[in-house]
């Protein structure tokens, strides 16, 4: 249900990164093949400094490196300054093409996306969006799943959303899952992590440890059970997991959802019904030892999604197996055309 990043900083406008190119003076002492400051605002607006050509010392990458890359970026959705919108929209990687929507767990972030964006091998742009009562989102209560889903819906509506990929994990699978069986938008296709809302059984002392939570030391304990090996369960995650939920927009949210979501051990809502009336492609993935929800979970799903059960895998497959999931979602936007 949780991912792992650092809050992602705003990125800078083309305008702006040129001036900065102008006026600000770099060090000198280039560590690497990039300067400090085009590390920085490359890291801002979603660049891959490995394809920025270099001007600097022995052809390191600079400012004005970083600032012609932005300039040359395609404009409108592709561009990443275009979506810091009301709707809490933000840019994981600019692009042409239809976008690829991430949704994230429960408890967790758009900025836990980040590490496996980089890997996937698309042109598309990667958008992000913070469900309500996480991160940066807009602060409204919301009731229930239904709650949650109409709140999506209304935000992707504000962004100017009409066709998108989803990619959901978690609680943010069962939301992909339902914005999709409403009707409103074109989604070409559906790739589902672990996603919840398929059985009854979550864990219950998960839920409930993890949302009580007070220190670093506390959440580490229970965030273990997201992982099948607890050596990938680094300290950076945990870190920025409980920056996540200092941060949130609204003071008690994440409990407040989990208790309208939740009630022991038992999921109260259910996608099941809607898996039956997809139309678009649809890939789930699942890692076979995932302590959140029941493996089983996977089992009696209709003929035409196909279903990848990751051995030595827990909750986190986008984690744990970073670059298969990686593939499996290139595979699966391909396929859909």
């Amino acid at each position: 249900m949780v991912g792992g990043a650092a809050k992602a900083p705003a990125p800078v406008g083309t305008a702006q990164a040129a001036a900065i190119a102008d006026a600000a003076p770099e060090q000198v002492n280039i560590t690497g093949r990039s300067s400090p400051l085009a590390r920085r605002v490359a890291a801002q607006n979603g660049l891959e400094l490995d394809r920025i050509t270099g001007t600097g010392p022995r052809g390191a990458v600079v400012m004005r490196d970083v600032a012609a890359a932005l300039q040359a970026q395609p404009t409108g959705i592709a561009g990443p300054t275009t979506l810091r919108v009301s709707s809490g929209l933000q840019s994981l990687q600019a692009g042409t093409g239809t976008p690829l929507m991430f949704l994230h767990g429960f408890g967790a972030e758009l900025a836990a996306w980040r590490p496996l964006v980089a890997r996937i091998a698309l042109q598309n742009p990667m958008l992000g969006v913070d469900l309500a009562g996480h991160g940066a989102a807009p602060a409204s209560a919301v009731a229930g799943f239904d709650g949650l889903v109409d709140d999506m819906a209304q935000r992707l509506a504000d962004a100017g959303i009409t066709s998108a990929h989803l990619v959901g994990h978690s609680l943010g699978a069962a939301v992909a899952v339902a914005l999709a069986d409403r009707g409103n938008l074109d989604i070409r296709s559906l790739t589902l992590i672990a996603p919840a809302g398929l059985g009854p059984w979550v864990n219950g002392d998960f839920i409930t440890g993890f949302v009580a939570a007070k220190t670093e030391a506390a959440l580490r304990v229970w965030m273990q059970n997201l992982v099948h090996s607890p050596d990938r369960l680094g300290d950076a995650m945990v870190r920025a997991a409980f920056a996540a939920r200092t941060g949130s927009a609204t003071p008690g949210a994440l409990d407040a959802l989990a208790r309208s979501l939740f009630e022991g051990n038992t999921q109260l809502f259910s996608v099941r019904p809607a898996l039956q009336r997809l139309t678009c492609t649809c890939r789930m993935i699942f890692g076979a030892q995932d302590a959140i929800f029941k493996a089983s979970d996977a089992d009696m799903l209709p003929g035409m999604i196909g279903v990848h059960r990751l051995a030595n895998v827990g909750h986190l497959p986008q984690v744990e197996a970073a670059t298969l999931v990686a593939r499996l979602i290139s595979e699966a936007i391909h396929s859909a055309g």
